[in-house]
């Protein structure tokens, strides 16, 4: 998985973080339902169930059922070169002959959904098994399919349902939505901050700085060490068990492991620090919730 290999966590985020982009919504069906399946993966030695959300993806004049990952760490949803060019190989009606792809259209369970335009990047030299069962990601589903909608993420039913208004009775609370991406304010340890919120990231619950991760840690507890790598460095993160909850959007959802790292660079912790971000989550956070995220009034809201 793309994000358990790099995971961009808040204290190395490169200073373009900010850098405005111009994004175009895609198009998609008022109250389409999406539906998603977890895919595991072994981190560090220890078994992730949830190490990813994919999206079913089926094209035209393709018989293939392909998965994509819905990352909201990405601005905007791209396809995966490699992967592109196999499926154009085998179905040349599937995929139309060019890297510049417009009105990308795919289908997802009963959902229509339309890129007006999408980038094709090369990921890795890996093509398609076509003999295999396993899942074939061919691409990353980005904050694009969020854009100007209400998305309801039901994480115990496993579906994204898109919309154009809030459901009722939901109680809403702001959040900053900087450029496509999401950060939730939160009470964390009784302190006020931000969380970065990125669905294509499920190595941490909560990854934040060392000062709060030592507070929260259980007592005595020790840490899982391993070596994460990032924009080309590669940093050592700690994880423990942890006690507390994290209060978002009136609701405290309880902490069962906290996780810092170490070896970055002062300078972006300090920039982080200065925008009000306190740390990042995942889906981890989010399992037995609903939640509900309004970009175009820039609203969230969570229902157990």
């Amino acid at each position: 998985m793309r994000k358990l290999i790099w995971t961009a966590c808040l204290a190395v985020w490169p200073l373009t973080f900010l850098v405005a982009q111009n994004i175009i919504p895609m198009d998609v069906r008022d109250g389409a339902a999406v539906g998603f399946r977890w895919q595991g993966d072994s981190i560090h030695g220890e078994w992730e169930p949830h190490a990813a959300m994919l999206i079913p993806v089926t094209l035209q004049h393709c018989p293939r059922q392909f998965f994509m990952q819905f990352d909201l760490g990405a601005p905007a949803s791209i396809l995966y070169k490699n992967k592109i060019d196999a499926i154009r190989a085998r179905y040349p009606a599937a995929m139309p002959d060019t890297d510049s792809l417009r009105r990308f259209t795919f289908q997802s369970g009963k959902a229509t959904i339309t890129a007006p335009a999408i980038a094709v990047k090369q990921f890795d030299s890996t093509s398609i098994d076509w003999r295999s069962r396993r899942p074939e990601i061919i691409g990353t589903i980005g904050g694009d399919l969020l854009l100007n909608r209400v998305a309801v993420i039901d994480y115990p039913k496993r579906r994204i349902t898109l919309r154009s208004s809030v459901p009722p009775n939901i109680g809403l609370f702001d959040f900053t939505y900087a450029h496509n991406r999401i950060l939730l304010p939160a009470s964390i340890d009784g302190r006020e901050t931000l969380l970065f919120f990125d669905t294509g990231s499920s190595m941490f619950e909560l990854l934040t700085d060392p000062q709060t991760c030592s507070r929260m840690a259980s007592p005595g507890a020790e840490a899982r060490r391993f070596p994460v790598g990032s924009w080309g460095r590669t940093l050592t993160a700690f994880t423990f068990p942890a006690k507390g909850n994290v209060r978002l959007a009136g609701v405290s959802i309880p902490i069962r492991a906290v996780s810092c790292m170490e070896g970055t660079d002062p300078r972006q912790a300090a920039f982080m620090a200065q925008l009000g971000i306190g740390g990042m989550t995942g889906n981890k956070l989010f399992l037995h919730n609903i939640l509900v995220l309004d970009t175009k009034h820039q609203r969230f809201g969570l229902a157990p």
